[in-house]
């Protein structure tokens, strides 16, 4: 005879911790010698990678994008070729967008 707790099914935990973002995080996305993303996995780890590991990992649905460069851009850095980084209130804009992306991750916190 089936019972109730047959039927149940003990869930799965699918669901992603948020990321704790600092000022250090978003500086590795300054430099212009390549093209890098900032991710985090579903246990909040960050990780700087390519574009292409990026897509890969979002796709899969293993990781999450945070920021990249046009997203420091867009907040008022400028490209410097000279000084192979971007450059302005590095510091002003790295805190602004660390402290967004923070308040986003614990909004869609578990």
């Amino acid at each position: 005879m089936s019972t109730q707790r047959d039927h149940e099914q003990t869930p799965v935990d699918t669901g992603w911790y948020p990321a704790t973002v600092r000022v250090e995080h978003l500086r590795a996305l300054t430099t212009l010698s390549e093209r890098a993303v900032l991710v985090a996995d579903r246990a909040g780890r960050l990780t700087v990678v390519t574009p292409d590991a990026a897509a890969r990992g979002c796709l899969a649905g293993e990781m999450r994008m945070l920021a990249t460069r046009e997203d420091l851009l867009d907040a008022g850095l400028r490209e410097s070729w000279k000084a192979g980084r971007l450059i302005g209130p590095v510091v002003e804009v790295c805190t602004t967008e660390a402290a967004s992306i923070n308040a986003r991750e614990q909004a869609v916190a578990v």
